[in-house]
């Protein structure tokens, strides 16, 4: 009877699935042979700039979930705190959308640092509309002018609305988002709920970017189908390295995690305890983490050397300390 007991515990503990994803330390993966240099010289550096990852477990068992409670480089978080109102699918999806995003913010810091702005905004975009321009404007719709002054980014178009008052009619310059057609709408403003003195065109704003073309260089990122924006501060460095001569790195490797913005601000991530533990793991050089998550990184680091960092040029000072060139970068 004890081993009938026995053996039903374990099937229940092995074939049971619970609503929790496990996130354990996953991998560092070197940067050089993921980013093609499509136009441009390429340099080959000595040292290497790595990202890191977190295994994901999505399928917990009754085993896995005791595991985490001996285990501190494990960490379980609810079903429902990691996928939200989406499918596992739709989760899937969303994260390799946020890395898509994540590229493309990293080749424009790093074009920009280097002197090179690699997108123009072209008009203003929405997301949304409702209130006063509710039936005049659509998703569909880029703002290009506000009474006959050119308006290219969102932040433009909230600058002339907040010029504005309540009730004021503005003349705006609309075409469509291929720019295949231009009219010109009149909307009347309305006034903020939260503050009835300040004008409210009743759009959720984002600017339209476009390519520009002729770029003295340019890279593909290939990064399969890993997901996610956290290694947003390695690919930026990574292209930096790779296509301006000289060590960068001074000879090191180093391990980074870090979302990227387009200011060039390193933004916080997940799991950033088991993506340390991956970097000490691997025996790297140096681990670059945002700084709001130092101190969880350090308590876990061993002799690895571990460097807050906010913004793209913190981490570029910290390499020129450490015998790189990361201050003198430039394209040949």
């Amino acid at each position: 009877m004890p081993l009938l007991l026995a053996a039903l515990v374990a099937g229940v503990l092995t074939f049971v699935r619970l609503p929790y994803f496990a996130y354990r330390p996953g991998t560092v993966n070197a940067l050089t042979d993921r980013i093609v240099v499509t136009l441009g010289d390429r340099f080959e550096p000595e040292g290497e700039v790595f990202f890191t990852t977190v295994r994901q477990d999505s399928s917990v068992n009754g085993w896995e979930y005791i595991e985490a409670f001996f285990n501190g480089d494990i960490v379980l978080y609810g079903e429902d705190a990691v996928l939200g109102q989406r499918s596992r699918d739709e989760n899937t999806a969303f994260n390799l959308e946020l890395m898509q995003v994540s590229k493309s913010t990293a080749v424009a810091v790093a074009f920009r640092h280097l002197g090179i702005d690699p997108y123009e905004a072209t008009g203003v975009g929405m997301a949304g509309v409702e209130g006063p321009a509710q039936g005049l404007l659509t998703t569909d719709d880029v703002i290009v002018a506000v009474d006959g002054q050119a308006v290219l980014t969102a932040d433009a178009l909230v600058e002339e609305i907040r010029g504005r008052s309540p009730g004021q009619v503005v003349s705006l310059g609309v075409e469509s988002i291929d720019g295949a057609s231009s009219r010109t709408v009149e909307v009347a403003l309305g006034a903020r709920a939260d503050d009835l003195t300040t004008a409210f065109l009743g759009v959720r704003v984002q600017t339209r970017w476009e390519d520009v073309e002729d770029l003295p260089i340019d890279v593909r990122i290939e990064t399969g189908r890993v997901g996610g924006n956290s290694a947003g501060l390695a690919l930026t460095l990574a292209i930096l390295d790779l296509v301006t001569p000289g060590e960068m790195t001074g000879g090191l490797d180093v391990a980074t995690t870090g979302t990227i913005g387009f200011d060039g601000s390193v933004g916080p991530i997940g799991g950033v305890v088991q993506k340390t533990i991956a970097a000490r793991d691997a025996g790297v050089d140096l681990f670059l983490v945002p700084a709001n998550e130092y101190e969880a990184a350090s308590r876990h680091a061993g002799d690895l050397r571990v460097e807050p960092v906010a913004t793209l040029e913190d981490a570029l000072v910290v390499l020129a300390e450490l015998g790189g060139n990361a201050q003198e970068l430039a394209l040949p």
